[in-house]
C-alpha cells in the first residue's frame, strides 16, 4: 500500500475496470506537482506552478463522469499515463542503483563486478526467461522470435537508450562537455560482445542458419571466459597487464 497509493494518485488510469474519477482528478492535479518536484530536487529550478497543477483537475473534474472513464480525448489521459509509468520507472531504477552502490561499498564490492553480474543479471533475467520457453515451446517461429529478441533488445537499449540519456545528459551539463571515462573494462567488455557478434554472424550461416548446439555453446563459453576473466581481474586473482593509455 505504501508504494500503491503513491502511483495510484499520480498515474492517470482510465482503464474501464480500474475507472475512478476521484483517483482520476487527483492523479491529473498531483502528477504536475510530482514532475515539479522531481525537477526541482536536481535542477533546483522551478518549472511548473500549482496553478497548472489546478487547472487539469478543474478540467478533469468538470470533464469526467463518475461511472465510465471518458471515451473522447483519450490520448491526453493515455500519454499522461505513459510518462507518469516511464517517471516511476525511472524513480525506482534510480534507486535500485542507489542501493546497489550503497551495497558495494558496505560490503567492500567493486561497482565493477556489480555491474556485470547483479545489474546485467537482473536486466536480462526477464529476456532470459521469455527467450527460453519461446525457444523450447515456440517451434520455429518461437526460435526466430527468441533470436531477435535477443538482439533487439539489447540494440535498443544502446541506440535508443544509451543515445536518449547521453542527449539529455548534454543538454543538462551544456555548454560544459561530458567526459567519458575511458576505463580498460569499458573496452575489454565491447570486445567479448564483438567476439559473440561475430561468432553468431560466422557460425549460423554454416550451420544452415539453425542454431543448434555448437552455435550455442560457443555464445556460452564466450559469455563465460568473459565473466571469468573480468571476475578475476576485478578481485586481483589476474592482470592482463594490457597497456592503456589515458
Amino acid at each position: 500500500m505504501p508504494l500503491y497509493i503513491p502511483r495510484r494518485l499520480t498515474i492517470p488510469d482510465v482503464s474501464k475496470e480500474r475507472w475512478s474519477k476521484p483517483f482520476a482528478v487527483a492523479s491529473v492535479s498531483l502528477s504536475p506537482l510530482f514532475l515539479a518536484t522531481l525537477w526541482t530536487s536536481q535542477s533546483g529550478e522551478h518549472v511548473m506552478s500549482p496553478l497548472l497543477s489546478s487547472s487539469l483537475g478543474i478540467i478533469a473534474m468538470e470533464t469526467t463522469e463518475k461511472s465510465a472513464p471518458p471515451e473522447k480525448c483519450l490520448m491526453p489521459w493515455l500519454a499522461g499515463g505513459f510518462l507518469m509509468s516511464v517517471v516511476w520507472s525511472y524513480i525506482i531504477a534510480w534507486e535500485l542503483v542507489a542501493l546497489l552502490v550503497s551495497i558495494g561499498d558496505i560490503a567492500g564490492i567493486s561497482p565493477l563486478v556489480l555491474g556485470f553480474t547483479v545489474s546485467a543479471w537482473g536486466n536480462s533475467l526477464g529476456d532470459l526467461i521469455a527467450n527460453t520457453a519461446l525457444a523450447v515451446n515456440g517451434g520455429g517461429d518461437g526460435v526466430q522470435i527468441a533470436i531477435s529478441g535477443c538482439y533487439a533488445g539489447p540494440v535498443f537499449n544502446t541506440l535508443a537508450g544509451l543515445g536518449l540519456s547521453l542527449v539529455l545528459a548534454s543538454v543538462a551539463s551544456h555548454p560544459s562537455a561530458i567526459a567519458v571515462p575511458r576505463h580498460r573494462s569499458i573496452f575489454e567488455t565491447l570486445g567479448f560482445l564483438v567476439g559473440g557478434l561475430l561468432w553468431a554472424l560466422l557460425m549460423l550461416p554454416r550451420r544452415g542458419m539453425k542454431p543448434d548446439k555448437v552455435v550455442g555453446m560457443g555464445l556460452l563459453s564466450i559469455y563465460l571466459t568473459f565473466l571469468c576473466s573480468r571476475l578475476s581481474e576485478s578481485l586481483g586473482l589476474m592482470k592482463l597487464g594490457i597497456p592503456f593509455g589515458v
